[in-house]
């Protein structure tokens, strides 16, 4: 059925549509969408990489995750990121905002009826999935396909190809073409997940190495639950703790001593307990060497060296419970990606300073992994993607061809240069990876007038489409100084980083993969069901609500769960996604 472009699609579905447009002069906005349409058809998209994309203004509508009061929306006409964009690329930007609880479910009854925008530039909440790319892509032709764009229009998204040949495979659905396009982030902190952040200070004073071997650690945790560390006379240390949101849970990490266990970030797509052991996928919550870490985390649970609310608490009451003495530290070691999920960098400098990032301890197998989500494993779904309504499909992939490149990655993500961020006065200055510094974001103090913070605000525009790979995100980074660690939160996260890398293990099963719809719902049911138990069976076998005298019988559960099929489809899904590579 032929889908008309309905501007009105508010009545429709019964949500707020806010349109943002940048006047660009002139009477564009008198154009008709017969001229926009005959005005692309007459070649008037600039070839890939040249500017304007057109000769004359056009407009796009897209849908964007977003729940934006009313004081945010009136400030919309004036953001200095969309007027950017409108002079850099003579396209007038609108959108129909989503909201994030809702929205995503409210987009997919819009295919229904026929009535939506051009595209998408959609956040976490709101993602296409790969489920949603087969059926709204390749089955009901909804979705544009993008190949012949790319190949004609593209010219950044080639360059992030060149660099990571495996990303084109990777978000290429199975009958050959692209969809979507995800945001191509490589969070460098985010690669290794969870970390476990010690408290350094306390291991100087009692006199204690940073521990290698899970013998060290278990003698550092209860020295420092044990021996007053922090000093203060009261027997109120908390040798080490977790949360078990955000996949921060203690036990995981601890388990890296013993076997592979790879991470998750989200709760939405948990941690699947596959890794690549032995040139095959394989579940690792059955295996001996599960166990044995079992064994070991229970030893220090008996010991009160690992404090029960890690089995319990979320991020806010990990945050509460690092920060519950003030200046006085009173947590020896907690799990979390970043530092400020608990001590408070920015608010605390001093406590801050006294934890690090401690890379992996070895087994008594030798086993020594970080754990580890690599740039694949940190797709959660695609940010982009253009509709069958698009009048104007290769202006709009243009647009989101040039979202990817370096110039407009502090422009996405900082806001206007001057106002947001500025090069930095050394041209010769480094990044912490060693690369040249680019950007230095403009950080106004707490009491600066709120005229310059206002600034700030209506220069601020977040695109969820950034091409911001490892090296690039380094640019605003500077090098590791000891005036930058103190100073500049992203160099002191990505230099207790490095620390860990070279723990991380070889191979990284993706998170998601491409399966037909049928395929896709039985995975997800079994995965549900059987992380959802081995969870909660790891928890109790450590606390001892469940002996570790049931091992069996939880492993014949698993199997009763289903557990050889979960590994069998995810096998045959990456072995597909490897061939795509060839």
């Amino acid at each position: 059925m032929k889908r008309l472009f309905i501007v009105t699609l508010v009545f429709v579905l019964a949500i707020s549509v806010f349109l943002v447009g940048c006047d660009t002069g002139g009477d564009s906005g008198d154009k008709s969408s017969t001229d926009v349409e005959k005005t692309t058809a007459e070649g008037q998209v600039a070839p890939a990489g040249q500017f304007p994309i057109v000769k004359e203004p056009i407009e796009l509508t897209f849908y964007k995750e977003g729940a934006l009061s009313e004081s945010d929306i009136s400030k919309l006409d004036q953001n200095g990121v969309l007027k950017y964009i409108a002079d850099k690329t003579n396209i007038k930007l609108k959108f129909i905002f989503l909201n994030p609880q809702e929205g995503k479910q409210k987009m997919i009854l819009s295919f229904a009826s026929g009535d939506y925008p051009d595209g998408a530039l959609l956040d976490w909440s709101t993602l296409l999935t790969q489920a949603d790319i087969m059926q709204y892509g390749m089955q009901e032709k909804i979705l544009t396909p993008l190949n012949d764009l790319i190949d004609t229009y593209g010219a950044e998204i080639k360059k992030i190809f060149a660099l990571r040949p495996n990303y084109r495979a990777y978000i290429t659905a199975p009958d050959g073409e692209i969809y979507g396009i995800p945001r191509f982030t490589e969070c460098g902190h985010c690669m290794s997940y969870p970390k476990l952040w010690m408290n350094y200070a306390w291991l100087d004073k009692l006199g204690l190495n940073e521990p290698q071997t899970t013998e060290e650690l278990y003698n550092v945790l209860k020295a420092f639950r044990t021996q007053d560390p922090n000093g203060n006379g009261e027997a109120d240390e908390v040798a080490l703790t977790g949360c078990i949101d955000y996949s921060c849970a203690a036990e995981y990490w601890l388990m890296n001593s013993f076997i592979d266990c790879p991470a998750a970030s989200n709760a939405s797509n948990p941690r699947p307990f596959l890794a690549w052991i032995d040139g095959k996928v394989t579940f690792i919550a059955n295996r001996p060497e599960y166990k044995q870490g079992l064994e070991f985390i229970k030893k220090l649970y008996d010991e009160k060296l690992i404090d029960p609310a890690n089995f319990t608490q979320n991020s806010e009451g990990l945050m509460q419970q690092c920060r519950k003495g003030g200046d006085i530290a009173t947590v020896g070691a907690y799990t979390c990606d970043h530092m400020t999920m608990g001590v408070d960098y920015n608010g605390n400098k001093d406590l801050a300073m006294q934890y690090h990032a401690l890379p992996p301890v070895a087994g008594p197998n030798g086993v020594r992994y970080q754990s580890y989500q690599d740039a694949i494993a940190q797709f959660n779904g695609f940010h982009f993607a253009i509709f069958d309504t698009c009048k104007n499909k290769e202006a709009a992939f243009r647009l989101a061809d040039y979202f990817l490149s370096e110039e407009f990655l502090p422009i996405g993500h900082y806001g206007i240069e001057g106002i947001n961020w500025e090069r930095p006065k050394d041209p010769n200055a480094k990044n912490v990876l060693g690369g040249p510094l680019k950007w230095v974001p403009i950080t106004l103090p707490q009491d600066a007038p709120q005229e310059e913070k206002d600034k700030q605000t209506v220069n601020t525009f977040w695109i969820p489409l950034l091409g911001d790979l490892y090296e690039r995100r380094a640019m605003w980074a500077p090098e590791a100084t000891p005036e930058a660690l103190r100073n500049n939160y992203e160099t002191y996260l990505e230099y207790e980083t490095l620390k860990t890398k070279k723990y991380w293990p070889d191979v990284c099963l993706p998170r998601m993969l491409f399966m037909d719809k049928q395929t896709a719902e039985e995975f997800s049911e079994l995965k549900t069901n059987i992380t959802n138990h081995v969870i909660k069976n790891t928890s109790m076998f450590i606390t001892g609500a469940r002996p570790l005298g049931e091992w069996d019988d939880y492993v014949n559960e698993l199997k009763r769960f289903g557990v050889d099929r979960y590994v069998e489809i995810y096998s045959k899904a990456y072995a597909d996604y490897q061939s795509k590579m060839k």
